[in-house]
């Protein structure tokens, strides 16, 4: 009878040399995925406009946000790709009310990134607590109105 157990170095040996394998395995379908992701991420060569090489830009219609709570109007607003602000004595604070806005509901636009709507509030029932939010956070820029084509 011996002090010592028996050994288990062939097991402990079989998985010391598995891991190296599987490390192996794991980094070269990491690498394959990571090369497919790129290449599919990757845009198609621009091709050339049709018609007389001026890009046609995108209309958007302006949404009526009246009568509704300042929080949802600028919400409806950011959602759909316009750029707001504030005018008159009555800030922007979430429980205000629209009134009115400039250009009005349905008005066609050109797309020139984040145009702009003019809101004008009123009072909401809830106190008005911190500091207003008179403009859009990421910036707007210049409302372009959509001028129709003559036909003939």
């Amino acid at each position: 009878m011996g002090f010592f157990a028996p050994s288990d170095a062939r097991g402990v040996s079989g998985r010391i040399l598995t891991l190296p394998r599987v490390t192996a395995v794991a980094a070269a379908v990491l690498l394959v995925s990571a090369t497919i992701s790129l290449a599919a991420d990757k845009p198609s060569a621009p091709g050339k406009p049709a018609g007389n090489g001026a890009a046609k830009r995108q209309v958007m219609i302006v949404p009526d946000v009246r009568h509704q709570m300042f929080v949802f109007a600028s919400g409806t607003l950011e959602d759909t790709g316009f750029g707001w602000k504030v005018r008159g004595s009555v800030g922007g604070y979430p429980a205000n009310l629209v009134v009115s806005q400039r250009p009005a509901p349905g008005t066609h636009v050109l797309d020139t990134g984040a145009p702009t709507i003019t809101l004008w509030l009123e009072r909401g029932k809830s106190q008005e607590l911190g500091v207003p939010q008179n403009r859009s956070s990421y910036g707007a820029s210049l409302i372009r109105r959509v001028r129709h084509a003559k036909k003939g």
